[in-house]
């Protein structure tokens, strides 16, 4: 038995010294998905809010988040090739653009029909989900548990033209 525990002893600390804080150890990468409809994301306000944060009660997660990205406050990675999405793109990324009919009900010219051309937009609603990567850790010392988030996804549902479910998709990466 005491082999066991000087063995464990060691192992512990050991690897503590591969990490950052040397009194942790690195349990396991862990990804969490957090569902848009069994969670509550709408910003509530609590009494030990920062006053200057009351613009945002009210708003969904996924807003505050595509706000911050917009401003350039938050740095969105496209996750398929790794490269940063324009801070102002942020809102019609991946989408494409619909050619709506204008049809000239004035009667004048021929009467026919012209096209406009018009991007479609995320909105907080498009998104299902939160995709969180994440390092779990065991500090010796205090024997607590602890995670540090190293990104998060925004996820979103993916369908056919016909409206057909075919899968989710990652809009936009962001490290922590």
């Amino acid at each position: 038995m005491k082999k066991y525990i000087v063995a464990i002893a060691l192992i512990c600390n050991f690897s503590s010294f591969a990490q950052n804080n040397t009194n942790s150890i690195l349990i396991r990468h862990d990804t969490t998905l957090l569902k848009a409809d069994e969670c509550e994301w709408i910003i509530k306000s609590l009494v030990k809010n920062d006053p200057s944060l009351t613009s945002e009660i009210g708003k969904p997660v996924t807003q505050i988040i595509l706000e911050a990205i917009e401003k350039g406050k938050i740095k969105a990675i496209d996750p398929e090739t790794n490269k940063p999405i324009p801070a102002k793109e942020i809102f019609s990324w991946k989408l494409g653009v619909d050619s709506i009919p204008i049809y000239d009900t004035e009667g004048e010219g021929s009467g026919g029909v012209k096209y406009k051309a018009i991007k479609r937009l995320h909105t907080a609603n498009s998104f299902n989900g939160i995709e969180i990567y994440q390092d779990w850790y065991f500090n010796i010392s205090t024997g607590k548990f602890y995670a540090v988030i190293k990104w998060i996804e925004l996820r979103e549902d993916i369908l056919t033209s016909q409206g057909i479910f075919i899968g989710t998709a990652a809009l936009c990466r962001i490290y922590y």
